[in-house]
């Protein structure tokens, strides 16, 4: 390994300068390949070098206007290998189809089918936000081991409907959520045993956040009396174990006066039924601090974690005046944010190291992994995939605590969180597996096809043109010069000229359906990757 690899730690470019404070005007550089792939790296799972092209040719307005593009005609969770099930067909939706109770291994089935699910919107819907932002609301409204799947189902289609829409209708909406009621136990709350959890959580882990403590109890945004009387507010609420929907009994809520603390004005909350939580909402969207805290947790996901003071005055304040402003829409300020000057700047490129998520994704969906074409066969490898990223500690509706992924809050750490002495070994062998196609379904195996990757690039006779064009696909900035050299004498072509790779990959071009010239070019193209791909800067983004 050359001198310049093994200096490379895992310090994985995390301790880096401050951002550069330039604000939130609009980026009027140069649109090239980085930068379009730089914003496809933060605001999808992964893109092609066609795709990155094809930005680079739209322009970063274009783009932006793609990424935002609704998602049209869903398709639901299916059946995809559970024999038993009385109701659903394999191949059919479960989703509106009666459960029925006592058959074995028909919650299990419904569970792995949303699971893979999750994981197929994520790899399908491609050059879209949506997907990425379904994920940073599931960390934020963290709903966690709650069974059956339907109520997870419904739990998601309300993130993926207020996603990028109006967060405070959104925190309405999920408040009375089943799943989130299951999860908080907003379903056991009543007038006479009012439970504080959801109460709790929607103050400091939703909207308010927790300020400095300013005296017993007062937590400077809330107060702990302040929790005691919204949960009286929001008692009455349980779901229907058939319907799988929130509902309301009004025998189980408190109708009393709710007296808020001086930091809600001394309100009072006058009983209001089932739409007293409405009210709750309302009141908590008049504080000036839910806008700059939903913010900061918008730059955190897609821009950094060091949120300097600069970064609050120039970057966080501007958008978060934005989202007061317009209601608390998500997308005008997301796309702010992404199409802002600081967004491009180079100090927070590389910055984010990549959640188990974002690494195994985004070497799918860059380098071209090969599906089934059988919907079925689909959802197994789906399912594989989510099972990999529940090993790894990243896996829909298996994380750890109601405040999220630690990645995401746990200072100083952050991104760093990520890797470990056992992570960083699994990350090795999930590339490993891909790159030389040990993903199984039945007697078929499927990887990443390398060789039709390099077909798209501009000159892939050269192996140095290859090696680089490689690297800016991958990689979240251009390499040196040394480790282009090492990449392509260590990698590509080990001990050989570059001649070599010009006359292999030439004689394959000659004759594509050749299987044996393109398995000399394949076994390369494995080993230029294998070697690539466990450099310190892929673990970024």
């Amino acid at each position: 390994m050359s001198e310049n690899t093994t200096k490379q730690k895992v310090d994985l470019r995390e301790e880096i300068a401050a951002p550069v404070p330039s604000g939130l005007p609009e980026y009027t550089g140069e649109w090239n390949y980085h930068n379009a792939a730089h914003l496809l790296r933060r605001a999808t799972f992964g893109a092609s070098h066609r795709e990155i092209k094809q930005s680079v040719r739209d322009g970063l307005s274009k783009t932006i206007e793609k990424l935002f593009r609704p998602i049209r005609n869903t398709p639901e969770p299916i059946n995809y290998y559970f024999k038993n099930d009385p109701k659903v067909p394999i191949g059919e939706t479960w989703v509106g189809k009666a459960y029925t109770r006592g058959v074995n291994g028909l919650s299990s089935a419904r569970n792995n089918s949303l699971w893979a699910w999750v994981i197929g919107r994520m790899m399908e819907e491609r050059m879209n936000i949506s997907p990425k932002i379904m994920l940073f609301w599931h960390n934020h409204l963290v709903v966690s081991n709650t069974a059956p799947a339907e109520i997870n189902y419904y739990y998601l289609l309300t993130l993926r409907k207020h996603g990028l829409g109006d967060f405070k209708q959104m925190m309405k909406d999920i408040t009375v959520d089943a799943a989130m009621l299951r999860y908080l136990n907003g379903n056991t709350s009543t007038k006479r045993a009012p439970n504080e959890n959801y109460a709790r959580e929607l103050m400091e882990l939703f909207t308010l956040g927790k300020g400095p403590l300013a005296g017993p109890g007062d937590y400077t945004t809330y107060t702990e009396h302040d929790i005691k009387e919204i949960a009286r507010a929001l008692t009455g609420w349980t779901y229907n174990g058939k319907l799988y929907k929130g509902y309301y009994v009004d025998g189980r809520h408190d109708k009393g006066e709710k007296k808020l603390s001086h930091r809600f004005d001394n309100r009072v909350i006058k009983n209001a039924g089932g739409g007293e939580y409405k009210e709750v909402i309302d009141i908590i969207f008049e504080r000036e601090e839910v806008a700059p805290f939903i913010c900061r947790k918008l730059y955190l996901w897609f821009v950094n974690s060091n949120i300097t003071e600069e970064v609050e005055k120039t970057v966080i304040q501007p958008l978060a005046n934005q989202f007061r402003a317009g209601g608390y829409q998500v997308q005008p300020v997301l796309e702010a944010l992404l199409k802002s000057q600081h967004f491009y700047d180079e100090c927070p490129r590389g910055s984010i190291i990549k959640s188990p998520i974002d690494y195994l994704l985004h070497m799918t969906q860059t380098l071209n992994f090969e599906m089934p074409k059988k919907l079925t066969d689909k959802y197994y490898i789906w399912r594989l995939i989510f099972i990999g990223l529940r090993n790894a500690d990243q896996a829909p509706f298996y994380i750890p605590s109601v405040a999220g992924w630690p990645a995401y809050y746990q200072e100083p750490v952050y991104y760093k969180y990520w890797i470990s002495a056992v992570s960083l070994p699994q990350r090795k062998k999930t590339t490993n597996d891909f790159i030389y196609g040990k993903i199984r379904k039945g007697k078929t195996y499927y990887g990443l096809q390398l060789v039709d990757v390099v077909d798209d690039f501009d000159n892939p006779f050269d192996p140095n043109a290859l090696v680089k064009q490689l690297a800016d696909l991958v990689m979240p900035y251009p390499l040196t010069d040394k480790q282009l050299e090492y990449l392509k004498t260590i990698g590509l072509i080990p001990g050989l000229p570059d001649f070599e790779w010009t006359e292999e990959y030439g004689d394959y071009r000659d004759n594509p359906k050749d299987e044996t010239k393109k398995k000399t070019v394949l076994n390369r193209l494995r080993h230029l990757m294998d070697t690539m791909l466990n450099l310190p800067e892929y673990q970024m983004m």
